[in-house]
């Protein structure tokens, strides 16, 4: 088989990572780590508890969505980063293999479409030049991801809506997604709490609070993306509250 395709790092969804060094007594527990990498041959992990040693063999477990893979490995690098240790090691036996894992045989529509969608998220990740451009791209696509699930959950159940003068609109066209600016334009109620608008929230980095927040054109700014969802939940109650 192609080395190289195995040596290629793979973008899964919801992978977690447990591991115990070998020999321990059956009953001891696994330790949670934190997923850095993953190949067909190997992976690499962060830990700030574990304390393992060059070729030492550990037992480990893969969770990918519903699927769990176990077996052991063997460390074979080690690098102290702040605060805790990066480990890369190499399979011994995992069963069942990734090959198997995703193989024609194994594969759901539903698990096939999480992890393309996790590969395209990491290859808009993986093109930003800067920790600051990264921290923007990922905004984007939280931004994106939730505005996109409440628009179709909502258009589902209710389809169209009546303006102030009775005339019938559809819900979907009062959302717009630019992703040359990385924004959202949304309906949300103005500051007296009466007036609609249309407003574009874009992710930006907050200077005070070190972290990316929300900002809407007007210069609002949404702490976080239950603050934005909730804007838009309560807009929509009022305005669907009037049609009843």
């Amino acid at each position: 088989m192609d080395n190289r395709r195995q040596d290629k790092r793979l973008h899964l969804p919801d992978l977690q990572i447990k591991v115990k060094k070998w020999g321990i007594a059956e009953g001891a527990k696994f330790i949670n780590c934190t997923p850095v990498d993953v190949s067909f041959n190997g992976l690499a992990f962060s830990s700030d508890s574990l304390e393992l040693e060059l070729l030492q063999k550990i037992e480990i477990q893969l969770s990918v969505g519903h699927k769990t893979l176990e077996g052991s490995a063997v460390i074979c690098h080690i690098e102290k980063t702040q605060g805790s240790v990066r480990y890369g090691v190499l399979y011994i036996d995992i069963k069942p293999s990734l090959e198997e894992t995703f193989s024609l045989d194994n594969l759901s529509s539903a698990m096939v479409e999480d992890v393309a969608v996790n590969m395209a998220d990491n290859a808009v990740i993986g093109s930003a030049s800067n920790e600051t451009d990264v921290l923007i791209r990922k905004g984007q696509i939280i931004l994106f991801d939730a505005v996109q699930t409440f628009k179709l959950r909502l258009t589902g159940l209710v389809g169209n809506v009546n303006d102030a003068q009775g005339h019938a609109y559809q819900l979907d066209g009062l959302f717009e997604f630019s992703p040359e600016t990385m924004s959202v334009t949304v309906p949300l109620t103005a500051a007296d709490g009466v007036t609609l608008e249309k407003r574009t929230l874009s992710p930006v980095l907050s200077s005070a609070q070190h972290k990316v927040v929300f900002e809407a054109s007007d210069g609002e700014q949404f702490d976080s993306i239950l603050d934005v969802l909730q804007s838009l939940s309560d807009t929509f109650q009022a305005l669907l509250s009037e049609q009843a």
